[in-house]
């Protein structure tokens, strides 16, 4: 199947991301994108922007992910969601969700969350707390990188789709 528009591709991570729909609107409404209706050249935009997050990270800038007022925004919006990613990875990886936390490479050259501030972050929504600001920022950044991730899965995947959007 080619995707050929952002509604498409919207849909591809639907089925693929294992985010929810509203997080994955999140995402590219964060990025400046209409998540129903777009352009060909906003499709290959927001394309772009996808391939170079997952190649070089969320922590090189994207639009709507660089001040802590939209990424601590976005991650209360989306808790739950980005919650149940972190619990299903971490099985995945055959860890838990605090050792997978703080393996992130985001605390490579920083002190890593202890365990009490990772479960704080992720588990108690009772109000914002401006210490745990940074972790808030990453889960948004962890959200944005692993949605980013699947669609440059299937560009990897499908070199003619990546061919054309890259011409």
């Amino acid at each position: 199947m080619a995707i050929t528009n952002i509604h498409d591709l919207k849909n591809y991570l639907n089925c693929h991301s294992y985010f929810d729909d509203v997080t994955i609107c999140g995402v590219i409404s964060a990025l400046g994108f209409d998540p129903v209706h777009g352009t060909e050249e906003e499709f290959i935009e927001l394309s772009d922007l996808f391939k170079d997050c997952s190649k070089y990270g969320a922590d090189i800038g994207f639009s709507g992910f660089i001040y802590y007022s939209d990424t601590i925004s976005f991650f209360e919006k989306h808790r739950s969601d980005i919650v149940s990613h972190l619990e299903r990875t971490a099985a995945d990886c055959g860890t838990d969700i605090i050792s997978l936390v703080q393996s992130f490479g985001d605390f490579r050259n920083s002190d890593k969350p202890t365990a009490s501030e990772v479960g704080k972050a992720l588990w108690d929504s009772s109000q914002s707390w401006p210490e745990l600001y940074p972790l808030y920022n990453v889960f948004a950044w962890y959200a944005l990188e692993e949605i980013a991730r699947t669609w440059y899965i299937y560009l990897e995947e499908n070199p003619a789709v990546r061919a054309e959007l890259s011409a």
